[in-house]
């Protein structure tokens, strides 16, 4: 069996539209074998990115065309070290990511095995994931309120809110996750994320009143690129300090588990990949630090990747949901994965993924740009 082909299909934000946020583009990579199987790959595209890792991909897919789908390893050395020279990067590690998830999807189905079972033995029956509660719209705290307390009501056992964004200080995010914990209630768990918009002294007064509040989870609470301030604020705080979804190296997740300066890794299965992340969470086991599956990605081939390499993980915490990317992705996407109330998933037995791609679907969406964000002066 030999690669024939690679496609690419970049479905533009509209789709991901909804009266909560703006959409986002998705990016969905095909690869296609003269045997007649096929597998179905996506790469994590950040904001007005989505031809630049198209680009990268199908400059990649000439030298795919021929080689064989099974030897995901070869291609990652050939990707990393033929094509780019060594000279990685974010963008092109999410190429690569995308075109090996497809070629997981290929094996698994030519195995007749879903990818958990060829990635080692599962660890768990069922994947536990959160909410995302993020809107890109300016969002009052009622409407916020309102939002967490719907997706509570569906069953998630688990939000994540953002408190400090918009220029708001320490101690109005503080009375906003307090509210939010009255509106909720004591049985959801509320994670918070500061998108790096703190300082190392902001950051240690949210901590304590987080504390206070009983939440055990910040995110990316200041810039990667103080680890020294990083590793100070996980010494000096009972909280899980997650962080790592800007980063796409190993080398740079050893250098945080080194600097001792996250509890939590964040790593993206659409730009890491699913080898990459089993080899972060097994250095990250050494550590007594956790994997938190980061998926800012469409609710289909990212998600189920993403639960597949979450089943195999000891150390995981819990893999990132989107719950308004899930009207959208259902327009393209048959997720095979079943979840209870709680929103666990149970693990699939379908080979590959376990999602089907209506590509014919993806054929009628009309690429264009999503609306220009703000441009600080």
């Amino acid at each position: 069996m030999k690669i024939s082909s690679l496609k690419t299909f970049l479905i533009p934000t509209t789709v991901s539209d909804s009266e909560w946020a703006l959409g986002k583009a998705f990016l969905l990579i095909k690869v296609e074998t003269d045997s007649g199987l096929s597998g179905w790959g996506e790469a994590y595209v950040p904001h007005d990115c989505e031809h630049v890792i198209d680009a990268l991909i199908r400059a990649m897919a000439r030298y795919l065309e021929g080689t064989d789908p099974l030897k995901i390893e070869k291609f990652r050395h050939n990707a990393l070290n033929a094509f780019a020279n060594l000279q990685t990067g974010f963008h092109l590690s999410c190429a690569i990511a995308g075109i090996e998830m497809a070629l997981w999807d290929i094996t698994g189905i030519a195995m007749e095995q879903p990818v958990y079972r060829l990635l080692g033995s599962s660890c768990r029956t069922t994947v536990p994931v959160y909410a995302n509660c993020h809107s890109n719209k300016e969002r009052s705290l009622d409407e916020i309120s309102v939002y967490t307390k719907t997706q509570y009501a569906d069953g998630f056992r688990t939000v994540k809110v953002y408190p400090f964004l918009n220029g708001r200080t320490v101690e109005q995010g503080l009375n906003d996750v307090e509210t939010l914990r009255q509106t909720l209630g004591p049985n959801c768990s509320i994670l918070i994320d500061a998108w790096r918009a703190l300082d190392y002294d902001s950051a240690i007064l949210a901590c304590r009143g987080l504390e206070e509040l009983g939440v055990k989870w910040l995110e990316d609470p200041i810039p990667l690129d103080d680890l020294e301030s990083l590793s100070r604020i996980v010494s000096d705080t009972s909280l899980h300090i997650v962080t790592g979804e800007t980063l796409s190296q190993p080398s740079e997740f050893a250098l945080l588990l080194e600097k001792q300066a996250a509890n939590v890794l964040n790593p993206d299965v659409a730009c890491c990949g699913l080898t990459q992340i089993k080899s972060i969470a097994n250095a990250a086991q050494s550590r007594s630090c956790e994997i938190a599956i980061h998926n800012f990605n469409s609710m289909g081939p990212a998600l189920a990747a993403s639960l597949h390499i979450a089943a195999v993980i000891p150390n995981l915490a819990a893999v990132e949901y989107f719950p308004r990317f899930k009207a959208a992705s259902e327009q393209f996407c048959d997720l095979h994965w079943q979840h209870g109330e709680d929103w666990a998933f149970d693990l699939c037995h379908r080979p590959g993924l376990g999602v089907t791609i209506d590509e014919s679907a993806l054929a009628r969406f009309e690429h264009q740009p999503g609306p220009a964000r703000p441009w600080p002066d």
